[in-house]
């Protein structure tokens, strides 16, 4: 077993463990989204969505993309991506419940 596969994803299941980063990361699903965007679906303030930002994108987990003086985020790890669609087909949860332009 390689153990460096395992340390790099128990970190990013760790950072996956915040409730506002997991429902950040589970809005991004369908689509990218800039920061105003999701200050304004999470209902929590810039810097705090800034620093969950950062977290994500620093596991690998998220990227951004300048879109002129904005960035947008979206999914950069598939397997990612992936393990959350099955969590939310077996939990039955819409991405109505966590999209970020909720």
């Amino acid at each position: 077993m390689d153990l460096s596969w395992l340390d790099i994803y128990s970190e990013k299941l760790k950072a996956l463990g915040h409730p506002v980063r997991l429902k950040l990361v589970m809005g991004l699903m369908g689509n990218e989204c800039n920061v105003t965007k999701i200050c304004k679906g999470l209902k929590i303030p810039q810097a705090t969505t800034s620093q969950h930002l950062a977290i994500l994108k620093n596991k690998g987990i998220i990227k951004g993309r300048r879109d002129g003086t904005s960035i947008c985020y979206s999914i950069e790890d598939e397997a990612i991506k992936k393990m959350l669609k099955i969590l939310m087909e077996e939990t039955g949860c819409d991405l109505g419940d966590c999209h970020p332009e909720d």
